[in-house]
């Protein structure tokens, strides 16, 4: 067996497949192709992807390809703006749960009339996601195949690289729980549930217009919520790796090899250290958004719950920033994401998680024609921050850039600012 290398991908890649089985070569003899299923990379180390159980995200070290089994990888061949490829990724997080639709991918192999309707199959997932920031990578994305992403114009082979994996290995990985598959279930009977009420819901955004349309469900869709489990799914990787979250634990971890194994995953972390968990300040924005408007206990436990996945993440990407500090402070300083306050990437995270900050700077920005002023008041000279607990002051923003003044402010308020390297 073997696996891609973490490595090898950036979110946004597209991972293409030939399986030796029926299925794959049933796939590429009806579309003259070379391969039969196709995937896209949403962050380092996990992809998404449609399958007959739907769209489920999957972990790059989980999934294993066998020894005889065709993997290519694809990029566009004009790179994308990081906050627009923070836009195909959103788009495809956002189809998570979406049912597979057999009929439609059956058409597009035998021909017939063309439904276009929200179900997926695996090439029109990813074609969907590239459209949505206006990126046509096939002529049609609704009804395309593998094979048509692999010869698009407009993207480019990749040289993958490619492990091979030891049998006992993959018989240990077996023996462990799963979180992937438990997250995949758990998720599974919430949207069941809300499909029991509403058969067109086929995402968790459809199931939120359910939420906010029919008041007299909400009580049965909270109870789903905390019977399901899906609010105490974050405890798993709490409780199995706590050392990830206590500076401490990591501090007691010394060996060699788990020193070498400590670098990899810390540079992992901090090489996303604010794009890699925005998802979760956006969701908290977007619920308390929801209950303001509308209050609802399904809110109320939603924004619970990323409250508490906003937190988790801070502290995981603090830890590991901290640790490659003292350790290894130039791979730190090499591989920190930087998002630069005022730049494409900034008012594309702000404007989803603190709205009035982006126009405020929009604001100053226009009316002193110079992007190099205050965030707040416009003032200059100005100073870029980073906000180190963030998770509590305003979760998911990644810098501010502050005149003396308003550093001095919100360090009153309990902001803690330290200058950006």
């Amino acid at each position: 067996m073997k696996r891609i290398t973490i490595e090898s991908l950036r979110p946004g890649d597209i991972i293409l497949t030939a399986r030796p089985g029926k299925g794959s070569k049933f796939i590429r003899g009806m579309t003259g192709g070379l391969v039969s299923h196709a995937m896209i990379c949403v962050e380092q180390g996990s992809f998404i992807d449609s399958t007959m159980d739907g769209v489920q995200a999957r972990n790059v070290q989980r999934e294993f390809f066998e020894n005889d089994e065709n993997v290519f990888a694809f990029r566009l061949k004009s790179p994308l703006p990081d906050h627009l490829v923070s836009q195909v990724v959103d788009y495809a997080r956002s189809q998570i749960g979406t049912r597979y639709s057999l009929a439609e991918a059956v058409v597009l192999v035998t021909g017939g009339p063309r439904l276009r309707t929200k179900r997926l199959f695996c090439s029109r997932l990813v074609a969907r996601a590239y459209q949505s920031v206006g990126i046509q990578l096939v002529p049609d994305q609704d009804y395309c195949s593998p094979e048509d992403l692999r010869i698009s114009p407009l993207l480019v082979e990749l040289e993958l690289q490619i492990e091979t994996i030891a049998q006992d290995e993959i018989e240990a990985m077996a023996r462990r729980p799963n979180p992937i598959a438990m997250t995949h279930t758990v998720q599974n009977q919430v949207l069941d549930f809300a499909r029991s009420l509403d058969a067109s819901v086929e995402t968790f955004q459809d199931l939120d217009q359910v939420i906010n349309d029919h008041p007299e469900w909400d009580s049965r869709i909270a109870d789903v919520l905390q019977r399901s489990g899906y609010l105490d799914l974050w405890r798993y990787e709490l409780e199995t790796h706590p050392w990830r979250y206590d500076h401490a634990r990591m501090a007691t971890m010394t060996g060699l090899e788990i020193q070498q194994e400590l670098r990899l995953y810390c540079v992992d972390t901090v090489k996303e250290a604010y794009s890699g968990g925005i998802r979760f300040a956006v969701n908290l924005a977007h619920y308390n958004q929801r209950h303001l408007a509308s209050p609802r206990r399904s809110w109320q436990l939603l924004i619970g719950l990323y409250e508490t996945l906003v937190r988790n993440d801070h502290s995981r990407r603090e830890v590991a920033r901290s640790w490659l500090a003292k350790t290894y402070p130039a791979d730190l300083k090499l591989h920190m994401e930087r998002i630069e306050p005022h730049s494409e990437m900034w008012f594309a995270i702000v404007d989803r998680v603190e709205p009035r900050l982006g126009a405020l700077a929009r604001i100053v920005i226009a009316n002193e024609k110079s992007k190099m002023v205050c965030s707040s008041c416009g003032d200059e000279p100005t100073t870029d921050y980073r906000i180190a607990n963030a998770a509590e002051a305003m979760p998911g923003v990644p810098s501010l850039r502050l005149c003396n003044d308003c550093v001095n402010i919100r360090r009153g308020f309990g902001e803690r600012l330290e200058p950006l390297s």
